[in-house]
């Protein structure tokens, strides 16, 4: 899996490779802006997962995900939510599929 130095560099490289969707925490739920939609966390499947050096947070770093949703969309979220509400950050989070068919 590739290494990114910086954010912008995960969220460049990753659009890039197709990851042209952003998801976004309303609600307990995702939405997508792009396709105006909302999108249950379990009709996602977690396909990336990257640590990134972020100065400007409070733990120093910053996580950006690839996601898939089930009719292959791919998009993107990072973990900038969590720093507002880490728990309900978790919530969704867990509720994502893996790869390998287990919850994230």
């Amino acid at each position: 899996m590739p290494q990114y130095s910086t954010f912008s560099e995960a969220i460049a490289a990753m659009r890039d490779r197709g990851y042209i969707h952003t998801f976004t925490i309303q609600k307990g739920e995702l939405f997508c802006p792009e396709l105006s939609m909302t999108v249950p966390p379990e009709q996602l499947t977690l396909i990336e997962r990257h640590e990134v050096p972020s100065p400007d947070t409070i733990s120093g770093t910053r996580e950006v995900f690839g996601l898939r949703a089930g009719d292959l969309t791919l998009g993107l979220m990072t973990s900038t939510y969590g720093e507002y509400d880490a728990e309900g950050f978790e919530a969704v989070f867990r509720r994502f599929k893996t790869t390998k068919g287990k919850s994230a």
